[in-house]
């Protein structure tokens, strides 16, 4: 990099680095409910009644998982030279708040209907779009023609947000299966009595709330990619530029 990037880009007001001014205001909603989260969850560990260590580590953990990750659209901007579309920032930014924070911190899944759904349904959109930002960023030539036909388009978008969705109901299952929680959702249907091998009475929970939470959640992951694709490909066939709407490389000349 030159000496004379460089000093361009320290002189970049702290908004600039967001690329838009609503991202900027987006990024201190999240920011802010994310930091009075941690703090709260910190006071809450001093103030009676105290609420275990365990409990309090868990939440602020949480928290700098979703400060860390909110910082990498920002970072691809910056840094690396990506153009990241404002609508695309912002849903990042809220979708990790919503799951980190509201979700996992405040129990938004157990108590909020059909907020975990609203989360895959959008988590399918955006997942959808970074499929059509990586087909479109290895095909475009450098005359900016794009040698692909839309139906391929469309379809490695869909696939690639279905494998993203099922590598991340796996990891569901395997942090359930070895650390016993409840991302599935597994614990939160009916109880059954059983008699184990010393006669004695235990409680156990039944695994098909669980199969019911991950089979929903890729179906509505599954339909939005469905939709995002459609749309997309066709929109592709009438307009191969529409790089403005994608995550694209500025420095390569992918983005006019």
């Amino acid at each position: 990099m030159t000496s004379d990037k460089v000093e361009k880009r320290s002189r970049i007001p702290f908004s600039g680095m967001f690329g838009s001014r609503n991202v900027f205001i987006a990024y201190i909603i999240c920011w802010s409910i994310t930091l009075a989260t941690m703090v709260a969850s910190i006071v809450s560990s001093l103030v009676p009644p105290v609420d275990s260590s365990e409990k309090v580590i868990e939440h602020v953990a949480l928290c700098v998982v979703a400060i860390v990750l909110m910082h990498i659209p920002v970072r691809m901007y910056t840094k690396m030279d990506f153009h990241i579309p404002s609508f695309i920032q912002i849903i990042i930014a809220f979708f990790i708040v919503a799951h980190f924070v509201l979700g996992e911190v405040y129990r938004f899944y157990d108590y909020v209907f059909l907020f975990d759904k609203v989360l895959h349904t959008t988590a399918g959109v955006v997942m959808a779009m970074c499929g059509f930002s990586i087909v479109y960023g290895y095909s475009r030539a450098d005359d900016g023609i794009v040698k692909l036909s839309p139906f391929f388009f469309a379809m490695f978008s869909f696939c690639f947000a279905i494998t993203l969705m099922t590598l991340w109901e796996i990891f569901e299952y395997a942090v359930d299966g070895i650390f016993g929680y409840n991302m599935q959702r597994w614990k939160d249907g009916l109880s059954e009595v059983i008699t184990d091998g010393g006669g004695q009475l235990k409680t156990t929970h039944r695994r098909d709330t669980g199969l019911r939470d991950t089979m929903t959640d890729i179906i509505a992951g599954t339909v939005s990619a469905a939709v995002i694709s459609v749309i997309g490909g066709l929109w592709f066939k009438k307009n191969q530029n529409f790089s403005k709407y994608l995550v694209v490389r500025k420095k390569n000349g992918l983005h006019k």
